[in-house]
C-alpha cells in the first residue's frame, strides 16, 4: 500500500522517514516553514492502511505584524498596504512642520510577528534663541529663557527702536541690515571739545529696550573757558574802539 507523493508547501519543506521514491503505509512525513512564515495546518503526516494521508497537507502562511498607526503631527508610509504587513515589510515616520520625530524613523516587521521598534511619536520642536541672560549675584539669579507659546506660529524676533547720532557726537552699530536685533551694541562718542554725558555703550535687550537713555554731548569745561575769554576780549576790545572813536570825535 502506498500513498500519493506530496508537494512541498511554498515557503517550506518537508522530511519524510522513508526516503524511497515509494511512500509506504506507516511513513510519516514532517514539515517547516522558512523564517517569517507559520505553519497553517499539521505539521505531521501519515500514510494510512488504506493508502492515504491520515490529515490534510499543510500550508506555509507569511506572518503578519498589526497595522501602524499614524503618530500625531506626523505620517507614515509604508512599502505594502495596511492588510499585507507581512514579515519584512518596512514602515517610514516623518512629522509635520515644527515637529520632531522622537523615537526610530523606520521600523520591520520580524519573523516573530513584531515590529522592530517601538512607534515613534512627533514632539513640538524646541527653539533655542541665542543663549540664556544670567542677572544677579549672590544666593540668587534671574534666568530669561525665551519658549515658544504656540506651535506652528511665526515668532517674531527682538528688535529695538532705531538710534539717531547725539548733536555734537556720532554712533557706531554692530547690527547687520539695518536691524537693532538682540544684542545689538552702539558706541557713542563726540566731537573735539565737546564730551560724552551719559553711557559710552547701549545694548538692545532681550525685552526690546535699549539697555540706557541715549547720551548726550556737552561742551567740555576747556571749551567753555575758552568762549568765555573770547566773549571777554571782544567785549574788551568793543569798549576800547568804541572810547577811540569818542575822543577822536573830540578832537
Amino acid at each position: 500500500v502506498t500513498c500519493p507523493a506530496l508537494e512541498m508547501p511554498v515557503h517550506g519543506a518537508g522530511n519524510c522517514s522513508e526516503p524511497s521514491v515509494e511512500l509506504t503505509w506507516g511513513t510519516t512525513c514532517e514539515f517547516t516553514c522558512e523564517e517569517g512564515f507559520t505553519l497553517t495546518g499539521p505539521a505531521t503526516l501519515q500514510c494510512g492502511s488504506s493508502g492515504a494521508w491520515d490529515k490534510q497537507q499543510p500550508t506555509c502562511a507569511a506572518v503578519r505584524c498589526e497595522a501602524v498607526p499614524w503618530p500625531e503631527e506626523g505620517f507614515v508610509t509604508c512599502d505594502r498596504a495596511p492588510a499585507d504587513l507581512t514579515y519584512g515589510s518596512r514602515c517610514d515616520f516623518q512629522c509635520s512642520e515644527g515637529y520632531v520625530l522622537d523615537g526610530s524613523s523606520s521600523i520591520q516587521c520580524t519573523a516573530q510577528g513584531r515590529w522592530s521598534e517601538p512607534v515613534p511619536k512627533c514632539k513640538g520642536k524646541t527653539l533655542w534663541v541665542g543663549n540664556c541672560s544670567f542677572l544677579g549675584t549672590g544666593e540668587h539669579i534671574e534666568i530669561h529663557i525665551p519658549i515658544c507659546s504656540k506651535l506652528n506660529s511665526v515668532l517674531p524676533f527682538v528688535q529695538c527702536k532705531p538710534l539717531s547720532s547725539p548733536e555734537k557726537g556720532s554712533v557706531d552699530c554692530s547690527h547687520s541690515a539695518g536691524l537693532f536685533t538682540y544684542n545689538t551694541s552702539c558706541h557713542f562718542s563726540c566731537l573735539e571739545g565737546w564730551s560724552l554725558s551719559g553711557p559710552h555703550v547701549l545694548e538692545c535687550s532681550h525685552s526690546g529696550n535699549w539697555s540706557a537713555s541715549l547720551p548726550t554731548c556737552e561742551a567740555s569745561e576747556q571749551a567753555s573757558y575758552v568762549a568765555v575769554g573770547i566773549a571777554a576780549t571782544s567785549a574788551s576790545l568793543l569798549s576800547t574802539a568804541s572810547f577811540l572813536l569818542w575822543l577822536a570825535r573830540r578832537f
